[in-house]
Order: structure tokens, then C-alpha cells, then sequence
């Protein structure tokens, strides 16, 4: 099979190593990707925990008595959740300077999403990047690579795990849905297209949504 063409953009480089990776600053204060999910991973949550109050009551309670129990329980957890999940996320916000700052490296085998302490800048990421592009080896290289490894979360997603890719074009985002995890992948607009249909590409598994 033939290789393909290296994608070319200001963005997106091409490492040494052969790894696609790209640097991208969400504005937390004006996406509302990272509460939204958040507030999924609330809402599961709190399925669970009605769910075993049902079982617990229902033996106990009658069918009605239990439902009036149980919609006033969540009604009461849906509003302290919803407060304080919103108080925690500002604070965050503030925390990490209001930039959820991320650098994306990407294979044929999967992507890696990896989220940097808000002292480490985008311009620095980008030449961490830019630095690996042009050194094959050396100090440079070390360098380039420390800087990158340097994150402070990270979550490695392989493509052929993925069960179902959300494309979110308006939001910048690639949602890669595993069975018990979720990665997120954000690009600029000009290479969007590029890395939806890289990912969309290799991920032979997935129910995609549109």
C-alpha cells in the first residue's frame, strides 16, 4: 500500500517520530464542551444512585410512595449537583487561567490527549512541536520531547476500540466514545476536516454521529 501524503498546515506537524501532534486552547469560558460533559458524568452518576434507592425502597414502599420519593430526591440532588458543579467548574476555570490548554498526538494506532499546567504557554508547546519536526535526534530533540511530556493529565485512545464518533464541527470537536471512557479532540477550522476524516478513517468500529 502506498504511504500517504503528510498533511501540511500551520497548525498540525509532523514530528520525527512520525506522530502527527497539534496544539489547541480552549476558551473555558465560552465552550461549553468540558461542563457538558461533566454534567453527563453527574447524570450517570445519579441514575445509579436512584436506581439502588428505588430497589431499597420499593421493598419497603409502595409503587407511588416510592416515585414521589424518588422525584423529590432528585430534584433535590439535580440542584446541589447543577451548583456545585458549576462553582467547581468556574474555580477550575480560574485556576488554569480560563484556557484549557491541550497538545494532541496522533498515529495510525490512535491519539493521545494530554492536558498542560496553565504556566506551560501554547507558544512554548508549539515550539516544543516545531522543535521535534526539525531534529532527528540530539538535545534539541530531548528537549522538545520534555517539554511535551510534561502534562498533567493524559489519555491515550486507540481507534480500534472506539465504539461510537461523535463529529462536532461548530464546536471543534471529535468525541471518541469508548465502552467505559470518552477522549475528546478538538482542531481549528482549518484542519478540522482533516482530523475527523484521519480518525473517522481508522476507526473501523464505530457507530458514526454527525
Amino acid at each position: 500500500m502506498a504511504a500517504q501524503p503528510v498533511y501540511k498546515s500551520k497548525n498540525i506537524t509532523m514530528c520525527s517520530d512520525g506522530k502527527y501532534r497539534w496544539v489547541y486552547e480552549l476558551d473555558m469560558y465560552k465552550s461549553l464542551a468540558i461542563i457538558k460533559e461533566l454534567w453527563r458524568t453527574i447524570l450517570i452518576a445519579m441514575v445509579i444512585v436512584l436506581a439502588v434507592m428505588f430497589v431499597i425502597n420499593i421493598m419497603d414502599s409502595g409503587l407511588m410512595e416510592t416515585l414521589i420519593f424518588l422525584a423529590q430526591a432528585a430534584a433535590i440532588m439535580a440542584g446541589i449537583f447543577l451548583v456545585l458543579s458549576i462553582i467547581g467548574y468556574l474555580v477550575f476555570a480560574y485556576i488554569v487561567g480560563g484556557k484549557y490548554c491541550v497538545v494532541f498526538e496522533m498515529v495510525e494506532a490512535g491519539v493521545n490527549h494530554k492536558q498542560h499546567e496553565k504556566h506551560v504557554k501554547k507558544v512554548q508547546l508549539t515550539g516544543a512541536i516545531t522543535t521535534l519536526a526539525g531534529a532527528a535526534g540530539g538535545s534539541l530533540n530531548t528537549a522538545g520531547t520534555g517539554v511535551l511530556a510534561a502534562s498533567r493529565t493524559s489519555m491515550l485512545t486507540y481507534f480500534d476500540e472506539v465504539k461510537e464518533l461523535e463529529i462536532l464541527p461548530k464546536e471543534h470537536l471529535i468525541r471518541l466514545n469508548e465502552t467505559l471512557s470518552r477522549n475528546q479532540v478538538y482542531a481549528e477550522d482549518e484542519d478540522f476536516a482533516f482530523v475527523a476524516g484521519y480518525i473517522k478513517a481508522r476507526c473501523r468500529n464505530a457507530k458514526v454521529k454527525i
